[in-house]
């Protein structure tokens, strides 16, 4: 373990570390394994000669969310769920370097626990958090929220896709962490779009005013506004956003707006929960417009890309009819 690597750690512990800071934290972490031993041993050491209080936890939480938040690209196969969705609670003081949970027992548990839902590739979910407000996951997402909010503010994380209906509370701000930027609310509806492998993630503001921070910049948008950030350049925009297409999705809808092949990809194995393999390099940049309805099915939308392409390709679906060629 450096120095510059331990001043970091005790930043984050504290609290005090800039968003660039976190990130050059998380990447380091995320060289090794050996990397991460040394944080978890670090946070154990810190057990006895501190008392740790429901911040330490909670952000120890948050950093295992944002460690998982930029995997490499993989098979829709992966996340092998239930039906619906698969909700676990985490016992967030269980994973600090295996301390014993009966070590933490005088504090309070909803204010520690963070519950997580994790939403299969080719379904949906809802849930309401304990203020009122509602949240509406897309498929592939990962959502995870306390049992009960603080006394000071409301916090969640997100990765993926949501649309927020927000209780109006000014006293207790809504606050939602993503891989890229933090979303600031008091009460509001918005649809919030951050998967990490995604070329671009989004907010589109549908009502209230939300205030979005990312590498040091503030941003406010007012109803009708769409933030977008490139998440291979990190460059941020504010535009004028389409209100019904952000939120398509919820009706079972697809909605491509000069996307590649590529991208399009990783909406379609979102939705039919299957793997895309494109074999040509030249049909991944070839980009795409257009709108598909609920009851439309795969092979329905592949034909549609497939006739109006200037680039001529085929597909194939093997066996079990849940991985699709393209070439």
């Amino acid at each position: 373990m450096n120095t510059m690597s331990e001043e970091l750690m005790n930043g984050y512990l504290n609290g005090t570390l800039s968003q660039a800071e976190e990130q050059e934290l998380l990447a380091w972490i995320k060289e090794s394994e050996d990397n991460l031993k040394a944080f978890k041993q670090f946070l154990s050491d810190h057990q006895f000669s501190q008392s740790l209080g429901d911040e330490t936890l909670q952000a120890w939480a948050k950093l295992k969310v944002k460690l998982a938040s930029h995997p490499e690209r993989k098979s829709s196969r992966v996340l092998q769920l239930p039906s619906w969705v698969r909700v676990a609670a985490i016992a967030v003081i269980a994973l600090l370097a295996g301390f014993f949970v009966n070590q933490f027992l005088q504090s309070d548990m909803s204010a520690l626990a963070l519950n997580e839902i994790v939403v299969p590739n080719g379904e949906k979910a809802q849930v309401r958090l304990s203020d009122g407000t509602v949240v509406y996951l897309n498929a592939g997402t990962t959502f995870s929220y306390p049992a009960a909010f603080s006394q000071k503010q409301r916090e969640v994380i997100l990765v993926g896709e949501a649309f927020f209906e927000v209780s109006k509370d000014r006293s207790k701000p809504f606050i939602i962490e993503t891989p890229d930027f933090d979303v600031r609310v008091t009460g509001t509806s918005f649809n919030l779009k951050t998967y990490p492998e995604d070329h671009e993630n989004s907010l589109t503001l549908h009502s209230g005013s939300v205030e979005i921070t990312q590498a040091g910049k503030n941003y406010q948008l007012k109803p009708g506004d769409q933030y977008t950030l490139n998440t291979e350049t990190q460059q941020a925009s504010v535009g004028k956003g389409n209100l019904a297409k952000s939120r398509l999705w919820n009706e079972g809808g697809i909605y491509l707006e000069n996307l590649d092949l590529e991208e399009i990809a990783r909406v379609l194995e979102r939705k039919f929960d299957v793997e895309l393999i494109i074999a040509k390099e030249e049909l991944k940049v070839i980009r795409y417009n257009g709108q598909f309805k609920a009851h439309e099915s795969l092979e329905e939308v592949l034909h549609v890309i497939q006739k109006t392409s200037p680039v001529k390709f085929d597909y194939e679906l093997n066996e079990t009819k849940d991985q699709i060629t393209i070439h």
